[in-house]
């Protein structure tokens, strides 16, 4: 679904799981600021195609279609690399959430959760280390990494650990250029199908009681992204969440 170009000097940043929601607004937000985007994606195909178009069609922005639970993030990042002819940042969007009992949930359940959410985007930030160029990492976390979520256990404790390691790897990799940093939303939208009503009574209870808006999170990115001497750093933009009561939604 691609075609390979030359170097040129406008930047590229691959988005996982950037062909809707959260990651299209990315998408288009990184497109604004100038950046050629690369649209990943697994099933949302015809989404990232008409996002695409909507950036600018094959100069500007292509799609790469990749299963994130294949462990393939070598092939992924070799892919994002031959589009344009390099690759510029990565942003580690794609994520899966699932409510489980930690009692009863199963190594097979608390496994997928690892695999997209922790040792994918791990292994796409090792891949695009290993290119050995300069370049910028972005995690995309969750304002819940701060604190405890007994609602969605393998989803929090994975994210728990790419935080960890958005911390690790910058200290470990500044020297080669390569700045990592994390941004931690908060509550942004619901479940697709969902009203955004339902949302109100926990938004209501954070300490700025407004919901995260996709806009200030498309500014965290690119401040991000383009503050040469920002790294290591985990950029909460949650409305608070993070210092909120850890009973938050229970009361």
């Amino acid at each position: 679904m691609f075609k390979s170009k030359e170097k040129s000097s406008l930047p590229v940043v691959l988005v996982t799981g950037g062909a809707r929601r959260i990651g299209a607004e990315l998408c288009r937000g990184f497109a604004a600021a100038g950046w050629r985007v690369l649209i990943h994606c697994n099933k949302s195909i015809e989404d990232g195609g008409k996002l695409a178009m909507e950036l600018g069609g094959r100069e500007h922005a292509q799609v790469l279609v990749s299963d994130l639970q294949d462990g393939n993030a070598d092939g992924l990042v070799r892919d994002a690399v031959s589009v344009f002819g390099q690759l510029d940042a990565v942003v580690n969007n794609a994520s899966t959430y699932a409510r489980r009992d930690l009692l009863t949930m199963t190594e097979s359940e608390l496994a997928l959760d690892f695999i997209v959410n922790f040792l994918s985007p791990f292994g796409i930030m090792r891949a695009f280390a290993r290119l050995g160029k300069p370049g910028v990492i972005l995690n995309i976390l969750d304002g819940r990494i701060a604190k405890q979520d007994t609602k969605c256990p393998g989803y929090l404790l994975a994210k728990k650990c790419l935080a960890e390691a958005t911390e690790m790897c910058a200290l470990a990799w500044g020297k080669l250029g390569i700045r990592v940093n994390g941004i931690a939303p908060g509550l942004v939208r619901p479940k697709d199908g969902v009203p955004m009503s339902a949302m109100e009574r926990l938004v209501s209870q954070l300490p700025l009681g407004t919901r995260t808006t996709e806009e200030e999170l498309v500014k965290a990115a690119i401040y991000l992204a383009e503050a040469k001497g920002v790294t290591g750093t985990i950029l909460h933009v949650d409305s608070g969440l993070h210092i909120a009561d850890a009973n938050i939604g229970e009361k």
